[in-house]
């Protein structure tokens, strides 16, 4: 290997990205620094919704409540305000007026009186966003508080222990622990860490391919008397670096940020110490190469640094695959899940921030076959770049 060449090449595209003030700011420090800011005060007004949601007086629209005056005083004795609506419940729900309208039947006081089951509307969106759901809950657990108090009563009257119709006691024991229902809160760590080291690279590895066949500057520097390899590779060795460098400053500002994160609030915990990090940063290191050249490689098919630009925007959502598969669909942990790059990285990496024990076998597996894979790619990337027909934009 010619290392002069090499480190010739690296140096080069290095200073030459480092000086383009634009791409820096856009795909590390933005990618880096923003993100992890975004979120941080994304979660904050979510946890601030609802829980003003679930302190603020409920104000509850009740149709026909003059047929349940025992229901309407009970809900006053919970600090229900009851208000009037001058719409049907359908359009005033529809309208956003209002998170939940409730409406009596009009015989709703005879058959509590006659100990028949009695009628509710509840009218609500189920597909409504934010904080509605904690206003239906409320009025739910009301009502079930309202039914219980009534039932108890009948029981008592007819000589009953209330405690008779239990018919099953449910002892609940969660297993969860603080650290353990922190890591469900930073779940989207992995993901940020992993689209943060593609996004960081993204931008070198198409200058260095697309960028210099559109400028018409890959020829002149292949005809210098140095391998086409040597010089890919130090071109590979730019694009990994930069990807490792946003993956450094993501994991800096999430550990900064995390202080302002609502864990207290919400009775959970997360700490994430320079150990952990470390860690990661290992985990993830071979994912920075693999990430370059297959973004080099979808560049070398491109005329143009938009057109190429286009192509590898698209392998962005290639990370989300994983962490949506893991959202939606928990699996346990097996080793040959420990073969497929960025799901096995999400998977460890979910792990460590569980505060569970990551098998030393399913790491160092998940480090060498991200590496493997990375080794291939690279290579296809070289002979790509021996070809002729790669080297120009027409």
């Amino acid at each position: 290997m010619n290392r002069a060449a090499f480190k010739t090449v690296y140096w080069k595209e290095v200073l030459e990205n480092l000086r383009d003030k634009r791409t820096m700011l856009s795909s590390v420090l933005m990618g880096a620094v923003l993100g992890p800011l975004f979120l941080v005060g994304f979660m904050n007004i979510v946890v601030k919704m609802q829980q003003d949601k679930a302190e603020r007086q409920l104000e509850l629209p009740i149709i026909n409540i003059s047929k349940a005056q025992n229901l309407e005083k009970f809900f006053k004795a919970q600090g229900v305000k009851i208000v009037s609506i001058n719409k049907t419940p359908e359009q005033s729900i529809k309208d956003k007026d209002y998170d939940v309208i409730l409406e009596i039947d009009d015989d709703f006081a005879s058959h509590i009186k006659n100990a028949k089951p009695a009628g509710i509307k509840i009218y609500y969106d189920d597909s409504a966003k934010g904080a509605a759901k904690v206003t239906v809950n409320r009025t739910r657990s009301l009502i079930s508080a309202y039914e219980k108090q009534i039932g108890d009563l009948r029981l008592q009257l007819r000589g009953i222990l209330p405690g008779l119709t239990n018919v099953i006691f449910i002892e609940n024991h969660d297993l969860s622990t603080k650290t353990s229902r922190g890591a469900m809160f930073v779940s989207f760590l992995p993901y940020i860490l992993i689209i943060s080291l593609f996004v960081g690279s993204m931008y070198l590895a198409i200058d260095t391919t697309a960028g210099e066949k559109e400028r018409k500057s890959m020829e002149p520097l292949f005809l210098n008397p140095v391998s086409r390899s040597h010089i890919l590779m130090g071109k590979l060795a730019a694009t990994s670096s930069f990807g490792l460098l946003t993956l450094v400053l993501t994991l800096m500002t999430f550990k900064a940020t995390l202080p302002w994160y609502p864990f207290e609030k919400l009775g959970m915990s997360f700490e994430l110490d320079l150990l952990s990090m470390l860690m990661i940063f290992v985990i993830l290191a071979p994912l920075a190469l693999l990430a370059g050249s297959i973004q080099t490689i979808i560049a070398a098919f491109a005329k143009s640094f938009r057109e190429a630009q286009t192509y590898v925007s698209v392998l962005m959502f290639v990370p989300a695959i994983p962490t949506m598969f893991l959202t939606f669909m928990p699996v346990k942990e097996k080793l040959w899940m420990m073969i497929i790059p960025i799901l096995n990285q999400n998977l460890i990496i979910n792990q460590m921030i569980r505060g569970e024990k990551v098998v030393f076998s399913d790491l160092v597996l998940t480090v060498l076959s991200t590496l493997f894979l990375g080794l291939i790619l690279a290579w296809v990337a070289i002979q790509l770049y021996n070809r002729e027909k790669m080297l120009f934009s027409e």
